[in-house]
């Protein structure tokens, strides 16, 4: 029996996923000593570093060509980054991820105001089914985490942004220019909260830190390649491999068994994502 081929779009978001994973892997093991803020500066500078010098050996315009656009998609992204590296140093690890990959309802919600699409009766319905799934997680009033949970679905929001920013951004820059913008962005608003609060780095940290930035390298590359050669409904579905990723991470180095409110909200989200996204193709068709 021959099955059909994966198109090299969602091949490509497959791979960012697993990466992904990693990285936050990397990122709650740093979390342990260092401070989250130093840990995003520490990533930026690896990845500014590995994509300047691509984009200088192949000589592709460094800034850009839209560069009031790019600078947004690195503020944004940036928003969203230290949020994520925050929640994935305070939660467990699979509930910070699957608030981060919410993101497609932010983006699907977004996509009305950056791309002007519409949302139907139906759709509406959709998001709030999504945003129940986040309460779940979040579970405001219940645990200690409510708190640090919040600050993940305003990563989020800040995520599902930055995507349309990308698909906005593919009529004008190569992949790896908006792939610079955040890291460079970030570089510089993270800095001044290392030079605040800087702890040396010891033994195991610099590993740690360098697989950050190495995961995330390769991660980005993937998700920018993903989101320029699949639809963004489409591509956003395939993320949330990650969190089945993430939570065999969390269980097998961390112990963190996902509660029961976490299972449910992560189903009624995925579940609610993906019926958006086929609504949204429909409606495109």
């Amino acid at each position: 029996m021959k099955y059909p081929a994966l198109s090299p779009g969602i091949g490509y978001m497959i791979l960012a996923a697993f990466f992904f994973s990693i990285m936050a892997a990397f990122v709650k093991a740093s979390g342990s000593h260092l401070p989250f803020m130093e840990i995003v500066f520490a990533r930026s500078i690896i990845v500014f570093l590995i994509t300047f010098i691509w984009l200088r050996k192949h000589r592709i315009p460094v800034l850009g060509n839209r560069k009031g656009v790019l600078f947004l998609r690195g503020l944004v992204g940036f928003f969203g980054l230290t949020a994520f590296y925050y929640t994935l140093t305070h939660i467990p690890i699979a509930d910070s991820v699957m608030l981060q990959y919410s993101s497609p309802l932010f983006t699907a919600l977004l996509a009305t105001v950056v791309l002007k699409e519409k949302s139907s009766a139906r759709l509406w319905g959709l998001y709030l089914l999504a945003f129940l799934g986040v309460a779940f997680i979040v579970r405001p009033g219940f645990s200690v985490q409510a708190g640090p949970a919040l600050v993940g679905v305003l990563g989020a929001f800040s995520a599902g942004l930055a995507y349309n920013l990308v698909r906005y951004l593919r009529n004008w820059e190569h992949p790896m220019t908006i792939v610079l913008s955040l890291p460079l962005v970030s570089i510089l608003l993270s800095f001044p909260f290392v030079v605040h609060n800087f702890v040396m780095p010891t033994g195991w940290d610099w590993v740690f830190l360098l697989g950050v930035g190495i995961a995330t390298q390769i991660a980005q590359v993937f998700l920018t390649k993903g989101l320029v050669a699949e639809k963004a409904a489409v591509a956003t579905n395939v993320i949330y491999v990650n969190v089945v990723f993430s939570a065999l991470w969390g269980v097998l180095f961390w112990g963190e068994v996902p509660s029961a409110l976490s299972i449910a909200g992560g189903v009624l989200v995925v579940v609610a994502i993906v019926l958006i996204n086929h609504y949204r193709q429909d409606a495109a068709a």
